[in-house]
């Protein structure tokens, strides 16, 4: 087992943190920028066989960030806290861009690059949470290296990561992962994205094996199938499409996860998800290889009735291979969602969950747990998120 590590976490959050106090030259100053968001969600779900049942609300996320540019330096970070009230960073990182090439480099803490769905921002995301396969194969925040770059038809970044930067990046092993994208069409009226991504990842010498699990779409529940601990290390390879035309959207992934398995042998999961939808009074937008912020024609403070998205989505996750029995599960959702501006919403994510168990109770909700010592071989989970959401 290799260790790898790029450098320290509190180190490389005060390098970020400090950039702002970096001197600047009268003709670049500093350009600083405040955002933040908050998500707050209201959960309804029950199980047809295990004794699960969910009426709960939680704050999702709320965020602060503060983001800045001069020159070729540019930076963000930001901190976040939930229903736990704990604080975390999210992102923190810097980008250094050289004058005379399209490359950028950046240095902290953000998100491997793949999936459309992970790189396209929880703000601009259909339903309350993302395609379980996102999940269960956890793509995630690392401290790491990243080389990128975009032209006008297409985006390319690769990079070398450790850990969290809020656990310890230094022993959680490492990960080299890369993504690019392609617009064959990209017009007023018509936009074809086409993207691929691969990651491998070994886990640290100190950390547990690697494992894969899911909740039934909605966040507040525990886990309904998981593998237990069972990788030393795991290669991904994922393909992603989309299709916007006007206010109609088409979306697909899929990724499949080869794990070395710490027993001998290997064994290949898979996951993915197709989604449409159409908004009324709006348009879904895209933008540099990803979804942003949906378009509103007519916001409610400019006296009219926002925009309305109505969309649907399968997504499909299959943990069971090669002896290793974690289970499967295949997700129907339904969304609504109102946007009286472009930075609010209130979305309603239904859905329904149809999973093959598996035969490992590791890391499940206590109610799922049960039902498989019990000989429960499959369930159905049926409910709702209502989504609460604003940005600026």
């Amino acid at each position: 087992m290799h260790q790898f590590s790029i450098f320290g976490g509190t180190s490389a959050l005060l390098l970020v943190a400090l950039l702002p106090a970096l001197p600047a030259s009268a003709d670049t100053p500093w350009d600083l920028k405040l955002s933040g968001r908050v998500l707050y969600d209201y959960t309804q779900a029950d199980a047809d066989t295990a004794a699960f049942d969910v009426d709960e609300a939680e704050l999702r996320s709320a965020r602060l960030a503060v983001s800045g540019k001069t020159g070729i330096v540019s930076f963000k970070v930001e901190l976040e806290t939930d229903e736990a009230g704990d604080i975390a960073a999210t992102d923190a990182y810097a980008d250094l861009a050289p004058k005379g090439t399209s490359w950028k480099f950046r240095v902290g803490q953000f998100k491997t690059p793949n999936s459309l769905e992970e790189q396209t921002s929880g703000r601009f995301t259909t339903f309350a949470e993302r395609a379980a396969f996102t999940d269960a194969f956890e793509f995630d925040r690392r401290v790491g290296i990243a080389a990128h770059t975009k032209g006008q038809a297409w985006t390319f970044m690769a990079g070398a990561f450790g850990g969290n930067l809020n656990d310890t990046p230094g022993n959680e092993g490492f990960a080299l992962a890369a993504r690019g994208t392609y617009t064959p069409i990209h017009t007023d009226a018509l936009i074809v994205h086409l993207g691929t991504s691969v990651r491998y990842r070994e886990k640290g010498d100190d950390q547990a094996n690697l494992r894969y699990r899911q909740r039934p779409f909605a966040h507040i529940p525990g886990r309904m199938i998981s593998t237990g601990s069972v990788g030393e290390s795991d290669t991904l390879l994922g393909i992603e499409g989309a299709v916007l035309r006007g206010p109609l959207w088409l979306s697909s992934e899929y990724a499949t996860l080869t794990s070395d398995l710490a027993a001998g042998g290997d064994a290949t999961f898979g996951g993915g998800s197709i989604e449409a939808g159409y908004v009324f009074g709006g348009e879904r937008t895209y933008r540099g290889g990803k979804f942003d912020r949906p378009k509103v024609d007519q916001p409610v403070t400019e006296g009219g009735y926002g925009a309305l998205a109505v969309s649907a989505a399968f997504d499909t996750l299959d943990l069971s291979d090669s002896g290793v029995d974690g289970g499967s599960m295949d997700t129907v959702r339904l969304g609504l969602s109102w946007y009286p501006t472009s930075k609010t919403r209130i979305g309603l994510s239904l859905f329904q969950s149809d999973g093959d168990l598996g035969t490992s109770t590791s890391g499940l909700d206590p109610a799922f747990a049960d039902a498989v010592r019990a000989g429960v071989r499959s369930d159905q989970v049926t409910g709702f998120t209502l989504r609460l959401q604003a940005d600026f």
